[in-house]
């Protein structure tokens, strides 16, 4: 139980939650675009993303002086880290020579040939390895060799290296916070899933309204370049002529569930490597007459989108929600200016009528991909808690 010399190394002090632990993902996307259109190619080149992982531990007595010696010897050398985030309790004891755990599985980061640990505490803790996962059990390749009792700790486990030695901030000569920064050493895969089957011209539709609480931020970026050589005018290019929308949103993630599907959702996209329609969520049209339901023409209150939009890309797609929950995807193909707002002309009918106090927003619906290849997550507690997350959105053009 504990150390044994010529046994794998357990990074033995959990996190001080009061911290959190922040947890990176990071991809490598090669991006081939052409500088005259905007259209872009992209590759991912690393099938599964980098993980690293930000603690902050809050050891005293004896856990002080064995993080202290793990800290001084560790070096270069590789550990098995906890999965902090993924950590449940043992509802009932467990005997020693066994070979099951009853357990949740769903949503963890248990792996068939990976770790797990048995902990206790600082120097009471044991290692297994995963033969086998169950809905509700994981079986081990070998006998426990000690009993457990309720309240422990069990954690999956990953193989890794520190990014950089740890710093100790000393609160006294028998207290210390130790910042940890750790890499995983292994390849973590995932399922990669969409969060919903919506989907709009072959193209899956982020159906995901995220934290707005939190003012997020919109920018229109150009791709364009300037040439000055002092002693002239100044040339701008912009060869695209395109606006391409930057849009923050911020995720506030409840529970095993909803951090499940977000981390599929990251897996799909892979960094910069795909892409699907991500919704404005603003109030940008509004619905003025009603729509019969086989008419393709929607009536809206000023918006100018005959000057200044008029079908260019990113701004020719719209969803429409009901209060009911009912949403249309549909492609603007054509509009004319009245004299108290504009009449937009659709692709094809919604099908059923629908008025004005019906509607809940519209919203226009950009084809994005992320704006880079790393995303972070803040646990704030474990995955069974909240967690925040926050996307950059970096619109592209394209020709669906």
């Amino acid at each position: 139980m504990g150390y044994v010399a010529g046994q794998p190394m357990l990074w033995p002090a959990p996190p001080d939650w009061s911290q959190g632990v922040t947890e990176t993902l990071t991809w490598l996307t090669d991006v081939m675009q052409s500088s005259g259109t905007a259209m872009q190619q992209t590759r991912a080149l690393l099938a599964a993303p980098r993980r690293t992982y930000t603690i902050q531990t809050l050891d005293g007595g004896d856990a002080r002086r064995i993080i202290d010696a793990i800290a001084f010897n560790l070096g270069t050398h590789g550990f098995l880290f906890p999965i902090y985030p993924d950590v449940q309790w043992l509802s009932g004891p467990l005997t020693a020579a066994i070979n099951v755990i009853p357990c949740a599985t769903a949503g963890y980061d248990f792996v068939v040939g990976g770790k797990v640990a048995l902990w206790l505490d600082e120097q009471h803790w044991e290692l297994a390895t995963v033969a086998a996962i169950g809905p509700n059990t994981l079986t081990l390749t070998a006998l426990t060799a000690n009993a457990w009792p309720v309240g422990t700790r069990l954690y999956p486990l990953r193989a890794a290296r520190l990014q950089d030695m740890p710093e100790a901030t000393q609160s006294g000569a028998a207290v210390s916070s130790l910042k940890v920064n750790v890499l995983i050493d292994e390849p973590c895969d995932w399922p990669a899933a969409w969060p919903s089957a919506a989907a709009y011209r072959g193209v899956p539709v982020l159906e995901w309204r995220g934290d707005e609480s939190d003012n997020p931020t919109v920018q229109y970026a150009r791709q364009g370049s300037t040439v000055d050589v002092d002693t002239a005018t100044i040339y701008y290019f912009d060869l695209p002529n395109l606006p391409f929308r930057l849009q923050v949103q911020n995720f506030i993630l409840y529970g095993r569930d909803q951090h499940t599907a977000f981390r599929s959702l990251l897996y799909a996209l892979a960094g910069r490597a795909g892409q699907m329609w991500v919704p404005s969520w603003l109030d940008d049209l509004r619905l003025t007459a009603a729509i019969a339901g086989n008419a393709v023409q929607l009536q809206v209150a000023p918006c100018y989108y005959s000057l200044f939009g008029a079908q260019q890309t990113n701004r020719r797609d719209i969803r429409i929600e009901l209060y009911d929950g009912t949403v249309f995807y549909r492609r603007i193909t054509g509009s004319a200016q009245l004299v108290n707002g504009e009449m937009l002309q659709i692709d094809t009918a919604l099908g059923q009528g629908v008025t004005p106090d019906q509607v809940r927003q519209i919203n226009w619906l950009s084809m994005c991909q992320l704006a880079g290849d790393s995303v972070t997550n803040t646990h704030v507690t474990d995955a069974d808690g909240v967690a925040t997350c926050s996307l950059q959105w970096q619109a592209v053009q394209n020709n669906v």
